[in-house]
C-alpha cells in the first residue's frame, strides 16, 4: 500500500518557511545600520543594547545583547547571553548561551545546549537538546529526529519521525511520532501521551510518574488522500478563484472611493525599499499576535485585544490587495501601459497573478507568506506617520 508519513509534507512547509524567514531577516538586517560593523560577530565581553540584528554566512554571538535578537545565516553559534527573545533561522544552529526570553528557531540542524528561562520553539530536520541544556518552561519541537538529554522544566510538545528521550521532563510529554524511545535516564514527572503507528520502546531505567496513553494513528494512505482531493473539482476551484478576485476588487474600489490615494501611498515602500518592507512585515507578523494574547489575558485589556485582533485580521486581508496594486503598477511601468479606468485593470492583473501563484500547493504557502509579509510591511511603513489630509504622494516604481 502506498503510504507516506505525515511529517514529510511538513518538511516542505518548513523549508519554504525557512526561506521566507531568511528573506525577512535579510530585510531587517539591511534596514538598520545599528552595529553594522559587528553584523556577523559580537565578541565575548562586548554588550550592545537591543534590538540586535545579525546576518551573514557564519554568525557568532559571543557577547551580550540587552534586548530582542534576530539572527540569520548558514551557520550560527550563540554562546553569549541574550536578555530578551531570540529569533534565529539558519541551516545549522547551535545555542550554548543563556536566553531569558523565548527562543524561536527554524533550520536544518538545531542544537540547544544552553540555558533558557522561558519557552523554546524549534522546527527543523534534526533537533537536539544537549545534556547540559535547561529549558525554563515548555519545549515545542517539530522535526524528523528529536533527541532530548537535557532538562525540560515543564512540558514537552513534539512531532517527528523519531523521538528519543533520555533526560528529565518536569511536566507532561505530548508527542506524535512513528518511533518513540525512552532510554535509561528518561524521567517524565507528569503524563506521557503519544500518537503513532508503533508503541513506544520504554527502557527499564526510564520512569513515568503519571499515566501513559498511546493512541494508534495510522500513516496516511496516499491513494485515499488523492481521491479526497479530487472531490474538489476544477469547476469549484474556478468559481472560488473568481469569488476571491471579485471580493478583493470590491474592497479595493470602496477604499479608493473613501481615500483615493490610499493604495498608491501604501504600495510605495514596496517599490522603494522592498527588503526593508519585508523585514518590517515579518516583525509585524511575529510581534502582533503575542500582543493580542497578552492584552486578552487581563479584563481591562480585553477591549483593546479585540480591537487589535480585528485590525490585524483586516490588515492581513488588505496585504494581498496591496501587493496586487504593486504588481499591477510595476507591470504598467515595465511595459509602459496606460492606467485605464482609474487602475482597475492593473489591480485585477495583480490579483490574478497572486491567484495563479496560489494554485500549486507548495508555491501557495511561500507566496502567501511573502505576500502577507510584504503587505503588512508596506502598510506599517506607509502609515506609521499619518499623511496630512488631501496630500497626494505619487508612487514611483524603479524597474
Amino acid at each position: 500500500m502506498n503510504k507516506k508519513v505525515w511529517w514529510k509534507g511538513f518538511f516542505w512547509s518548513i523549508n519554504l518557511l525557512f526561506l521566507a524567514i531568511l528573506l525577512g531577516f535579510s530585510g531587517v538586517a539591511s534596514a538598520t545600520t545599528m552595529h553594522a560593523e559587528n553584523l556577523d560577530h559580537l565578541a565575548a565581553g562586548e554588550t550592545i543594547d537591543g534590538p540586535g540584528f545579525f546576518a551573514g554566512n557564519v554568525v557568532k554571538v559571543d557577547g551580550n545583547v540587552e534586548g530582542t535578537t534576530f539572527v540569520s545565516g548558514q551557520d550560527i553559534r550563540i554562546n553569549g547571553n541574550i536578555n530578551g527573545d531570540l529569533f534565529v533561522a539558519a541551516q545549522t544552529i547551535t545555542i550554548n548561551g543563556t536566553v531569558t526570553g523565548n527562543i524561536y528557531g527554524a533550520g536544518q540542524a538545531l542544537t540547544f545546549d544552553g540555558q533558557s528561562e522561558s519557552d523554546v520553539f524549534f522546527a527543523g530536520q534534526n533537533i537536539s537538546i544537549g545534556q547540559d541544556a535547561s529549558v525554563g518552561r515548555d519545549f515545542f519541537a517539530a522535526g524528523a529526529t528529536i533527541l532530548q538529554e537535557g532538562i525540560i522544566q515543564r512540558n514537552l510538545f513534539g512531532g517527528g519521525a523519531e523521538i528519543v528521550l533520555s533526560g528529565p521532563i518536569g511536566g507532561n510529554a505530548n508527542l506524535q511520532t512513528d518511533s518513540l524511545k525512552l532510554q535509561d535516564g528518561a524521567n517524565i514527572a507528569g503524563d506521557l501521551y503519544y500518537k503513532g503507528e508503533n508503541e513506544a520502546d520504554i527502557g527499564t531505567g526510564a520512569t513515568i510518574a503519571g499515566d501513559t496513553n498511546w493512541e494508534f494513528a495510522e500513516t496516511v494512505n496516499v491513494d485515499r488522500e488523492v481521491a479526497l482531493k479530487k472531490t474538489r473539482t476544477p469547476v469549484r476551484k474556478f468559481f472560488w478563484f473568481l469569488w476571491s478576485l471579485a471580493s478583493a476588487l470590491l474592497i479595493w474600489f470602496l477604499i479608493r472611493i473613501w481615500r483615493p490615494n490610499f493604495w498608491n501611498n501604501t504600495a510605495r515602500p514596496l517599490a522603494e525599499t522592498p527588503l526593508k518592507t519585508l523585514g518590517v512585515g515579518l516583525l509585524t507578523l511575529l510581534v502582533v499576535p503575542p500582543m493580542i494574547i497578552l492584552a486578552m489575558v487581563t479584563v481591562i485589556g480585553i477591549p483593546a485585544g479585540v480591537m487589535l485582533s480585528a485590525i490585524y485580521t483586516f490588515s492581513l486581508y488588505l496585504s494581498r490587495i496591496i501587493v496586487a496594486v504593486f504588481i499591477g503598477q510595476w507591470v504598467a511601468k515595465r511595459f509602459k501601459w496606460p492606467e485605464l479606468h482609474k487602475g482597475v485593470w492593473l489591480v485585477l492583473l495583480g490579483l490574478a497573478v497572486l491567484g495563479l501563484l496560489g494554485l500549486p500547493p507548495f508555491v501557495k504557502f511561500l507566496s502567501s507568506l511573502l505576500t502577507v509579509m510584504a503587505g503588512l510591511g508596506a502598510l506599517v511603513m506607509a502609515h506609521y506617520k499619518a499623511t496630512p489630509e488631501g496630500t497626494s504622494v505619487q508612487t514611483e516604481l524603479d524597474v
